[in-house]
């Protein structure tokens, strides 16, 4: 497939922002809970 569809390619270029974005997200996720517990967030459970 030599010629590229624009359609698939956006939809490629799209599926590629969200994996950056879910990968970024669990990047900082444990830091973000780890701040939290610092703050003392989770005291009450």
């Amino acid at each position: 497939m030599s010629e590229s569809d624009p359609e698939l390619e956006k939809k490629a270029h799209r599926a590629q922002m969200i994996l950056y974005g879910v990968m970024l997200f669990f990047l900082v996720l444990p830091f973000v809970l780890l701040w939290l517990k610092n703050r003392g967030v989770f005291g009450q459970f």
